[in-house]
């Protein structure tokens, strides 16, 4: 008996020591995010992680092994793992600080078809140019509207307003679409990670996203029992801006927060001219600064989440808050009076705008395992925007206003979003997504001028979309979308501009006419929408990737039922309660070569719509005091076709060139007119380059850097009706930047300079391009960041 005891137990024995082990983990990045495609060594075994950035290596014996884990863009990390029992690593990988300043173009195979341009936070910042819009601008393909020295407005591929669909968090941004002197209320500083989607986005954004969209991620999750921050300051010499940014993070275990503000402050810009003709009028540039162009802004973000293996809540709240003048000169009525010098290029007089846009957001994702996951987004957002103005009686018989008599404009937009989103990975690399959105709109007006009525708008959305990951070279993806929205509008009828038309001699029928600012108009629309794609790995440095699909736009209230002078834009615009939703077809090519020095990406594209909407010059004069033209909303067929190119060249590991280079062409398809005019606002050819230089290390200067750059834009002749031609221009800068190493604190400076030779510029997207106003004139910036 004995003996069998003593048996038993080194065979016991013998079987412990011979036991294999499992080690297993999962990859991602500091924040949390999974790195698919991750090559991992450990002992003689290679390979890579799957879509959830997971890995499991094959049986191990007990011992010592060296893991060494390494990813594209991340700093490769070696671990040493004594395996004594079975194992389940976390591992996160840093981002390489080599890359993070580059426009990252997303290729893995592993990820969407779609054509996706992604911005680090880091490249926002260092390359921050007054707003988000115009920071993005070095992402081929995508323009910004300026709208004065403190704001603008995306545009990619020629379109813009609603037809360009920014999404924060997943919840698409209302209130900035409404015009061109509306610019997007979403603070550059704050935003983590930004992708610029084009082509065809329609499937999972819905209306709006016709021309692309720009998806803001601030949702990143930090990493385990950390904190950290940054602040930044910086300051601009065109507009003599001010402006700070502070941010933290903490995390524990499975809670986190972050909180986020920023705040700027910014005098009347300066441009290159000193005067302009504004209706046979010579207007003064006193100074050579735009009289009453100053503003100040506040942004402030708050997030707190919950995150552990299968569910993870995200709960964000933000208050954006932007006030700025209307240059006087060319608000109404030119009057010369208003832009002389009063020796303080700060204060905000009248006429000014206000806009304040809160936004709360709730994202709750149940991931199960690691084929199916659940997220559910409830978002609330109010969008109020104010225009002031000296109450000016365009009417005899018209009274100021008893509370805020100066009050011209006032819109206040409240949004509900609801949406739920599944996501199932078959075993067999067939990936299916299903998702139902909701979205619900009142919009209410004041003051005492008339351009946009109330509304209420409903709208709901259905989606799907099917992903097969054929190898590790093809993947295809197809999807489908139906929709179906009604508008509300509220009748308006003004019994002031009645009178006063009849008291100067109108007919009663024209009188009445003009005094119906507003019909009540109850409309339905839906729309039923279709796209498939495909990315195909040619080789280890070539890739293609295409889509085509169908886009749509319903039409919003201000083109159904707007009429009213809009002084901001010059006009009297008329809305047509007769439009169709807006309806196009758009196909996306692109092909990308790569080597570890060298890579170049070509994109061209094609988008054509049966009905383009678009405000077109009646020829009819507006009988309404300072009105000048009517400009009604039409429906016409429409083409923009085009192309981008961009390359960049890497020598010695020190020498860099990059271009980017994009090419519009657009017209109107059947305007009844020969030759067809262009459509509004279109991007001229243009071209940047740009040539940076990294220095050797001295003393407390880390990774020191000089650039110099050009931006060309060719002559815009192909103008739409009541548009001017814009010259060709050109404009240069150079900068340098480093990180200041003082004991621990590591400062990250960049000083750089625009438009150096301060060349009047003008810019055919501006806003005051029909005034003749330029672009900024010279700027030096100053931007210093601490981490900490």
């Amino acid at each position: 008996m004995r003996n069998l005891c003593i048996w038993m137990i080194l065979l016991c024995s013998f079987g412990v020591l011979a036991q294999d082990f499992t080690l297993k983990g999962r990859v991602s990045d500091y924040h949390g995010e999974a790195l698919i495609g991750a090559t991992i060594t450990v002992g003689n075994q290679a390979f890579m992680t799957d879509l959830k950035g997971r890995f499991q290596a094959k049986p191990l014996e007990k011992g010592t092994y060296q893991l060494v884990v390494s990813f594209l863009g991340y700093e490769t990390l070696t671990q040493t793992v004594n395996l004594q029992a079975d194992q389940e690593l976390d591992l996160h990988l840093k981002a390489s600080s080599t890359l993070l300043d580059q426009v990252v173009v997303s290729s893995q195979a592993k990820h969407s078809v779609q054509h996706v341009d992604k911005v680090s936070n880091q490249h926002l910042v260092d390359k921050f140019a007054g707003s988000l819009a115009k920071t993005l601008e070095s992402v081929a393909g995508v323009n910004a509207m300026d709208i004065g020295a403190g704001a603008s407005k995306p545009v990619i591929r020629g379109l813009g307003f609603n037809r360009v669909a920014v999404a924060e968090n997943g919840a698409k941004q209302e209130g900035q679409q409404w015009g061109a002197d509306h610019g997007l209320e979403i603070d550059a500083f704050s935003t983590e990670e930004v992708e610029v989607i084009k082509g065809v986005g329609a499937i999972e954004y819905g209306s709006d996203a016709i021309g692309g969209v720009i998806k803001i991620n601030n949702e990143k999750v930090p990493q385990v029992h950390s904190f950290d921050g940054k602040a930044l300051v910086y300051g601009k010499s065109v507009n003599d801006a001010i402006g700070a940014s502070v941010q933290i993070k903490q995390r524990g275990e499975r809670f986190f927060y972050k909180l986020k503000v920023t705040g700027q402050d910014y005098a009347d810009y300066r441009v290159p001219i000193k005067q302009i003709d504004y209706l046979n009028t010579i207007i003064p540039i006193e100074g050579g600064r735009m009289k009453n162009t100053a503003g100040n802004n506040v942004a402030l973000y708050g997030q707190i989440g919950y995150v552990d293996a299968k569910f993870k809540n995200i709960l964000s709240i933000s208050n954006v808050y932007d006030k700025s003048g209307f240059f006087p000169g060319a608000h109404g009525i030119p009057n010369i009076a208003t832009v002389q010098d009063d020796g303080n290029h700060r204060n905000v007089e009248l006429p000014n705008q206000s806009v304040n846009h809160f936004k709360l957001t709730n994202t709750a994702t149940w991931e199960w395992n690691a084929n199916q996951k659940l997220s559910v987004l409830l978002a609330f957002q109010n969008n109020k925007r104010q225009e002031n103005s000296l109450f000016h009686s365009h009417f005899s018989n018209q009274t100021p206003p008893v509370n805020n008599p100066n009050l011209e404009l006032e819109f206040v937009l409240n949004t509900f979003d609801a949406a739920v989103k599944y996501e199932h990975l078959f075993s067999n690399d067939h990936k299916v997504t299903v998702g139902l959105q909701q979205n619900y709109q009142n919009n209410t007006i004041g003051g005492y001028g008339f351009l946009l009525p109330k509304f209420n708008k409903m709208g709901v959305g259905a989606f799907g979309m099917y992903e097969y990951f054929v190898n590790e070279r093809l993947t295809w993806e197809a999807g489908v979308r139906a929709d179906y929205a009604s508008i509300h509008v509220k009748p308006f009828y003004d019994g002031i501009l009645y009178d006063y038309l009849i008291d100067k001699g109108q007919s009663v029928d024209i009188a009445t006419n003009y005094a119906q600012r507003s019909v009540k108009q109850d409309r339905d629309f839906s729309s039923f929408n279709a796209m498939i794609g495909a990315k195909y790995d040619w080789s280890e440095r070539v890739n293609i990737g295409a889509t085509i699909g169908t886009n749509f736009r319903f039409p919003t209230a201000i083109e159904l039922a707007s009429n009213g002078v809009h002084h901001g834009a010059f006009r009297h615009e008329k809305g047509n309660p007769d439009l169709d939703p807006e309806k196009g077809i758009a196909l996306d090519f692109r092909v990308t070569y790569e080597t570890s020095t060298f890579s170049t990406t070509i994109s061209p594209y094609a988008y054509y719509f049966t009905n383009y909407i678009f405000l077109k010059p009646s020829g009819t004069f507006s009988i309404l005091p300072d009105s000048g033209q009517i400009y009604e909303y039409t429906q016409s067929k429409a083409l923009i076709t085009g192309f981008e190119w961009k390359a960049e060249q890497r020598l010695w590991d020190r020498l860099t060139i990059e271009g980017v280079f994009e090419f519009i062409y657009n017209k109107q398809v059947d305007n009844g007119k020969k030759g067809n005019y262009p459509l509004p606002f279109s991007t001229p050819a243009n071209f940047f380059g740009q040539v940076s230089y990294t220095l050797e290390d001295w003393k407390v200067f880390k990774q020191p850097e000089v650039f110099v750059n050009g931006k060309w834009y060719a002559e815009q002749k192909r103008i739409a009706q009541g548009e001017e031609i814009t010259p060709s221009s050109q404009s240069y800068g150079f900068g340098l930047s480093s990180t200041i190493q003082l004991g621990k604190v590591a400062a990250k400076t960049s000083l750089t300079a625009t438009n150096i030779f301060d060349t009047k510029i003008l810019n055919h997207m501006s806003f005051y391009r029909p005034l003749g106003i330029p672009e900024l004139g010279r700027s030096i910036q100053l931007m210093i960041q601490i981490p900490f």
